[in-house]
């Protein structure tokens, strides 16, 4: 049996992260409250799993609603839609969300949609 270029474990890894996100994207988006959010980020994979950042990011998200280091575009435009639920639900301090949107919305416009 033939060993794999790098190139095709890269592409494994990437369909594999893919997956993981495919998963991941709808939990987060069902997602209603901080005890909810806090649930699925306790699900992260073990080190070196893939998909294991979309989890540490929110894990990262939750603790200090600060943007993410390495969070793609995709995962900001999710926390977007996340603190807008729970400020609903009165877990934020009040005036906290807009100052939250507009690190995110900053952190996306510096990175663009195709990241």
């Amino acid at each position: 049996m033939a060993r794999k270029t790098k190139a095709q474990r890269n592409q494994e890894w990437e369909d594999r992260e893919r997956r993981v996100w495919d998963v991941f994207r709808p939990k987060l988006e069902a997602v209603q409250n901080f005890a909810d959010a806090l649930k699925l980020a306790a699900q992260t994979p073990p080190p070196n799993a893939p998909g294991r950042r979309y989890y540490s990011n929110l894990a990262f998200f939750l603790g200090s609603f600060g943007v993410p280091g390495g969070s793609s575009y995709a995962e900001k435009a999710l926390y977007l839609q996340l603190i807008a639920r729970l400020d609903a639900t009165g877990i934020l301090k009040a005036g906290a969300r807009p100052k939250i949107e507009s690190d995110l919305r900053q952190a996306m416009e510096a990175q663009g949609p195709s990241s």
